[in-house]
């Protein structure tokens, strides 16, 4: 039986052991097909890095959604100019389109539990509606470096985001933020601290570092 390597690009459902299984931190700028780096290194130097470590021609690429399969693709061409050949992907979702593109073009196409119809709006993981949870909303290129926007206003954009009509846009977004003040309240509470923007995981667009993360979305909450 051969054993072939898996690279994730998600580590919340599928666990890194950096031995058979690796890691690539990357994610997709907001508005634009460019796919960047996380943390300081950059994207090619751990594409080169892990190709090195796996030590094999062929490797697998998981992702917990493929939608357009666009990242994928940018993904399976950077490792090709490493000598290293992506024969298959697995993901939680796909969309038909990017189910039948894989399956024509990779050696042993993309394994999938759930194949999302080509009429699908959009799909959307509930941590992206929440205000400071690791891992969510998109990538924001800044003046003051990368931050992070989830999906609802005044953060980021939920018709884009999100597909959320736009006459809804403020009502869904109230309610995200609603939802975020209850969480973070609940943890304060818990902890019997205040957590203030800058104890997030990740820097939020548009927010204070000093200032604490209820008082935040209260005060945005008022401006819808």
């Amino acid at each position: 039986m051969v054993i072939v390597p898996i690279v994730t690009l998600d580590k919340i459902y599928i666990t890194p052991n950096e031995k058979d299984i690796c890691f690539l931190d990357c994610t997709r700028i907001n508005g634009t097909n460019e796919i960047i780096s996380r943390n300081s290194e950059t994207l090619d130097s751990q594409i080169k890095r892990i190709s090195r470590q796996l030590a094999n021609k062929e490797i697998i690429l998981a992702d917990d959604v493929v939608f357009t399969g666009n990242v994928l693709k940018n993904i399976i061409n950077r490792f090709n100019k490493f000598n290293i050949q992506v024969v298959g992907v697995i993901a939680s979702i796909c969309t038909s389109e990017a189910y039948k593109y894989f399956n024509l073009n990779l050696k042993y196409g993309i394994k999938t539990n759930y194949i999302m119809s080509s009429d699908v709006l959009d799909q959307i993981c509930e941590r992206d509606f929440y205000f400071g949870i690791a891992g969510s909303g998109i990538m924001i290129d800044t003046k003051e470096g990368l931050s992070k926007a989830p999906y609802f206003k005044p953060y980021g954009n939920p018709y884009e985001r999100a597909s959320i009509p736009l006459e809804y846009e403020n009502y869904f977004s109230k309610g995200c933020l609603n939802r975020s003040i209850y969480l973070w309240e609940t943890i304060d509470n818990l902890k019997k601290l205040k957590t203030k923007i800058s104890e997030l995981p990740e820097r939020i667009v548009n927010t204070d570092k000093n200032e604490e993360v209820v008082k935040t979305l209260k005060k945005e909450l008022k401006k819808i």
